[in-house]
């Protein structure tokens, strides 16, 4: 039996200005059921690590009881596998788990105990998530909505439609890392972005509920920083070899999956033609490797239609 309830791991790499303040939304939080936090310090060149070692000093009652863990890296893992974040999970040893990044921050204090005890009440389900409040480096709200789920129940049509069940902080799920019958095959190649392949392996495994409430914050910074959204630039080379994991990690699965995988590839392949980072005969070669060609066609016109005309959110 884990000796915790819930495991957090929290990543972080220059977060001087907002780890204290993640640490302690975690720390605030009412609830019945025991947790661990574990806290991954990956060589910052700033201040963050001096700060987690100030946290230490002011809450010796955390590392005591062996509820705060902090691992403080010998060397930058980012380009490693496993990264921080996922030698942070392999570690997690609670019933459930759930991430908050450094420069994020909960926002209700009864937060994990709503989570975990739906969880509890619904064995069928293997991942419970909530609104966030997307905010600026100031923590103040930006006029901004975060592509998330809208319905109590997460599909596969959301997950096509590029609707994520929440953001990564608000997904709560059953520590899939203790459970050797999941195929997790796909979360060991060290893809980025991780937390849409996580979805995707839960999604493969269970059933997914949303909480149509926001009891977090994500900081969403785009013009500097060292956040995935400040950094992203345009890959076709990177988004093939991504969109081609998923398509081989859904083919181990039913007929109905590997088609909507494939779709999800010929959509990415038709992305690179057309910004010129890949050449249709290129693009022709790679598409030889669907077998559902007629039924990737269709859909991709009708996601054209529903997206770009319709202005639908969901395109399948």
């Amino acid at each position: 039996m884990c000796e915790h309830k819930l495991s957090v791991y929290v990543a972080t790499y220059n977060h001087e200005n907002y780890i204290e303040q993640a640490l302690d939304s975690i720390f605030m939080q009412k609830t019945q059921y025991n947790f661990e936090v574990l806290v991954g310090e990956d060589c910052s060149t700033d201040n963050t690590r001096n700060i987690l070692k100030q946290y230490e000093q002011k809450h010796p009652e955390y590392i005591a009881s062996g509820q705060l863990k902090i691992f403080y890296r010998l060397h930058n893992m980012n380009k490693e596998i496993p990264s921080n974040a996922d030698d942070l999970k392999q570690r997690c040893m609670g019933k459930y788990i759930i991430a908050l990044e450094g420069d994020d921050y909960w926002t209700d204090c009864n937060k994990i105990e709503r989570q975990i005890k739906f969880l509890e009440n619904h064995p069928e389900y293997i991942a419970v998530s909530h609104n966030c409040t997307v905010v600026d480096e100031n923590s103040c709200e930006r006029n901004e909505e975060y592509p998330e789920c809208k319905d109590s129940e997460y599909t596969f049509q959301h997950y096509f439609s590029e609707i994520l069940p929440g953001q990564l902080t608000t997904l709560m799920y059953k520590n899939i890392y203790l459970d050797k019958r999941i195929n997790k095959s796909l979360l060991d190649k060290g893809l980025s972005p991780g937390d849409k392949l996580i979805v995707l392996v839960l999604l493969c495994n269970g059933k997914i509920h949303c909480i149509q409430e926001s009891m977090s914050a994500y900081r969403h910074i785009t013009t500097h920083g060292d956040s995935f959204s400040a950094n992203y630039k345009y890959n076709f080379k990177k988004e093939e070899e991504w969109y081609r994991a998923i398509m081989d990690y859904l083919n181990c699965y039913n007929s109905t999956l590997k088609k909507y995988g494939e779709m999800y590839y010929f959509r990415a392949v038709t992305r690179g033609i057309k910004s010129k980072q890949c050449t249709f005969n290129t693009g022709i070669k790679y598409i030889k490797d669907i077998h559902y060609k007629l039924f990737c066609v269709n859909k991709w016109i009708s996601y054209k239609v529903r997206k770009d005309i319709l202005h639908k959110k969901t395109w399948i």
